[in-house]
């Protein structure tokens, strides 16, 4: 079928889809546009659509229940994607298939006002909260994934795409192969996002690293592993504002973490960017610093949150600011000292390797959940 004026716009969406979209990796997602185009314009030919036809096929949609929540309609955003198809299919037919005189009648067409980008962001608490849970699933690559989430600003894709082969670890980068926008991508690894493919993962000269998720997979695991933590309203793709927030607030600039992000434009980094206001009024007023800076041993090595849980023949100690640092034992005075121990070292080994260990979690950002447990602080000296 050659592209006409007088030809069903249902038709010409079907030669759309063979001849456009087939070459798009947004494939799947225009063929299920495609056909609610087809549905309510598919009849009327080509040269025939009116803004009116628009504008009343967008005002359906716009009242159209969701058929994932028949509670709510469709989302403005869907609408708009809908829109802009069959906007590109016009300016296709004009430019490519010799219709040089056809009007765009979609340009006429007030478009749905998308409303403003999730800014959902863990608290710190809310964050402990997330690995010390991932921490504990019963799937080591979900502790991973979760950890380079949060580190890396890497999309859910990206992640489960990643290989192996694509891990250097002499750079201490990953490279992704296909992102997307696109294009290919290094990507840097802080200490925290090595050492959970290094050692925490069975290491394999080849293959994809997270084998045992699809994104399907990865979608109800996420569901049912937020709602046994108790984290509410937190979706996969907020660890990448989480993530971009925190590369900005660590004095990366803009350019700097787009590079890390791969963004191609600045305001789309700037919806993911929500600064925590308190680091904004350190740099508006910094604090001046001492003409000799001589860091003391104590200031290094502070006291440490800890939750104590005393049963009736076990005594149980936690860190909330260590994900690996628990100890176990049958009296307290025993535990207490093997739980110090390893806080020292643990502290001394980071400041050895050139890392600098978490500050001390604020004790009443803490909960104590259960009536048996209490909070302590434990100092390593």
């Amino acid at each position: 079928m050659k592209p006409a004026l007088n030809v069903p716009l249902g038709e010409i969406l079907n030669y759309y889809v063979r001849t456009v979209s087939i070459r798009k990796r947004s494939y799947t997602s225009e063929v299920h546009r495609i056909g609610a185009l087809s549905k309510y314009l598919g009849h009327i030919q080509l040269g025939q659509v009116t803004p009116m036809d628009v504008s009343t096929f967008r005002d359906i949609r716009l009242s159209t229940k969701n058929p994932r929540n028949p509670s709510k309609t469709l989302a403005t955003s869907t609408v708009k994607l809908e829109l802009m198809l069959l906007s590109h299919v016009f300016t296709t037919a004009a430019s490519d298939w010799g219709m040089d005189q056809l009007a765009n009648p979609v340009a006429r067409v007030r478009k749905p006002k998308v409303p403003p980008g999730r800014t959902r962001r863990l608290t710190a608490a809310e964050e402990r909260k997330l690995l010390h849970a991932a921490a504990r699933h019963s799937n080591p690559q979900f502790y991973a994934i979760v950890v380079l989430a949060l580190e890396t600003a890497m999309r859910q894709g990206e992640i489960l795409s990643l290989r192996w082969e694509n891990v250097h670890w002499n750079q201490r980068t990953v490279h992704l192969a296909m992102t997307k926008n696109g294009e290919q991508r290094n990507v840097p690894l802080s200490r925290k996002a090595y050492d959970v493919l290094h050692d925490y993962l069975p290491r394999k000269s080849s293959g994809v690293v997270f084998d045992s998720y699809t994104s399907n997979g990865i979608k109800s695991a996420w569901r049912a592993f937020t709602k046994g933590a108790g984290i509410a309203d937190f979706h996969f793709h907020d660890m990448r504002h989480c993530a971009i927030s925190s590369l900005l607030e660590r004095g990366l600039n803009t350019l700097e973490v787009a590079a890390i992000s791969g963004h191609k434009s600045m305001s789309m980094l700037k919806r993911y960017a929500h600064l925590s206001s308190c680091h904004l009024v350190e740099k508006l007023d910094p604090k001046p610093r001492a003409k000799k800076f001589r860091p003391v041993l104590r200031e290094q090595l502070p006291a440490y949150p800890a939750i104590v849980t005393r049963y009736c023949r076990r005594i149980d100690i936690d860190f909330p600011d260590f994900i690996d640092l628990r100890f176990s034992g049958t009296t307290e005075q025993q535990v207490m000292e093997t739980a110090r121990a390893k806080l020292l070292r643990t502290v001394v080994e980071a400041l050895c390797n050139g890392t600098t260990p978490p500050a001390p979690s604020p004790a009443d950002s803490i909960s104590v959940e259960s009536c048996k447990s209490s909070l302590v602080m434990i100092s390593p000296l």
